[in-house]
């Protein structure tokens, strides 16, 4: 049986980060559709999406990352991915949907450029 888990915690005011485990496909793509409709309920400013236990994505998998991109896009947010397996970056570099500045290869690179921009607001750069 094909599985996907979800868990999730807030690791920062209006964050939410969520990590995948498990394939994410035709069977499984719903179930995170469904979660991250919940989640984006919340007019988040950031959803993380950790990837580091995610083994397989589809199309199906893919066009769930897309829409919760589409939705963070309208009110303002952002969807960052974090800890791509090297088969599942290389799905997203060749199919080229997803700017590289968004896919983080650890979580202190990701807290770092979170620093950057929080930084840039205080500023009054951003």
């Amino acid at each position: 049986m094909v599985t996907l888990s979800i868990s999730a915690h807030t690791p920062r005011a209006n964050t939410r980060q969520l990590a995948l485990q498990g394939r994410l496909d035709a069977t499984t793509a719903p179930t995170l559709n469904k979660r991250l409709d919940e989640e984006l309920s919340n007019r988040l400013q950031t959803l993380i999406i950790d990837l580091a236990e995610l083994s397989y994505i589809s199309s199906a998998g893919i066009q769930c990352v897309l829409k919760a991109r589409k939705l963070q896009a309208k009110t303002g947010g952002k969807v960052l991915l974090l800890n791509p397996q090297p088969q599942i970056k290389k799905v997203f570099e060749i199919i080229g949907v997803i700017p590289v500045k968004d896919v983080f290869a650890s979580v202190q690179e990701l807290d770092d450029y979170l620093d950057a921009i929080q930084k840039k607001v205080l500023d009054g750069d951003l």
